[in-house]
């Protein structure tokens, strides 16, 4: 059965809300977790303290949040560089870091693809950023701007068709690449799509700009809240660079686990947990 988390606005208590409701359920796992995050962005003295203990945890697997979030945007780079100059230097930082026979990251997925002539590769993130912007929203025969409001998707079709600032319907970039993943049973990207909309705010800028991820399988002890926050970062930089407000964070886990053996057994995640 799915089940819905609204009710606390942050991304660390409703993360802790959905792996408390995990730990309670038979074999730790359910389907269709849909979290719903209204403020991404802030933190609380109460969230640092909860995100050091799962720092701590993560430690014996040789992680930190701040790692996992980085595998989805990496803020520390982006702030270093700024757009464009961060595209070429993460590509360049993967190339030379990059595990063999691995997959790569998120991060890059969306930032590099091949393109549709042979040797060239489009950006599909920056594609998305100028698709959303004001100027890159169509306007009708008379001259008037229409703004659209879910035609702004980062997942398996075609970017480099779908993602042109003209184009009216859908667009997708994927973070599941099917030349590369349907063959495979393991080590599979867990995200399978991102999907943002243009929304009315209400305030000075006139639209906001929500993000609504997908997850195929989440595991809410080793991943899940690296990956929230780096989902709030992504959100941060497109609201940004695309001059709108950051709105809303969707996170729908279609399967979730809490995957208490990552953080050393059931006692130490209890003890994370608070219960």
């Amino acid at each position: 059965m799915a089940k819905l988390f609204d009710t606390y606005e942050r991304i660390v208590p409703t993360w802790l809300a959905a792996a408390q409701h995990l730990n309670a359920q038979r074999g730790r796992n359910a389907q269709n977790l849909l979290l719903e995050i209204k403020r991404p962005l802030d933190l609380t003295d109460e969230d640092r303290e909860i995100m050091v203990r799962v720092d701590v945890a993560l430690a014996r697997k040789g992680l930190t949040l701040r790692t996992v979030a980085g595998t989805i945007f990496p803020i520390a780079m982006y702030q270093k560089y700024g757009r464009p100059g961060y595209y070429a230097q993460y590509t360049e930082m993967l190339k030379r870091g990059q595990k063999k026979n691995t997959w790569g990251t998120y991060a890059h997925r969306m930032i590099e693809r091949p393109g549709k002539d042979v040797g060239t590769t489009i950006n599909p993130l920056d594609f998305l950023v100028e698709k959303l912007k004001a100027e890159g929203q169509p306007q009708r025969k008379d001259g008037v701007k229409v703004s659209f409001a879910s035609t702004y998707e980062l997942s398996v079709a075609d970017p480099e068709e779908d993602l042109l600032p003209q184009a009216d319907a859908g667009g997708d970039v994927p973070t599941y690449d099917p030349a590369l993943d349907m063959r495979e049973w393991l080590g599979l990207p867990c995200l399978s799509h991102l999907s943002f909309k243009r929304m009315p705010s209400g305030t000075n800028k006139g639209h906001a700009v929500d993000l609504t991820a997908v997850y195929r399988a989440h595991h809410y002890c080793a991943r899940a809240l690296g990956n929230l926050i780096g989902l709030g970062q992504l959100l941060s930089f497109v609201a940004k660079e695309s001059g709108l407000e950051v709105g809303k964070l969707s996170c729908l886990s279609t399967h979730a686990e809490l995957d208490v053996k990552e953080w050393g057994g059931v006692g130490p995640t209890n003890a994370i947990l608070n219960v």
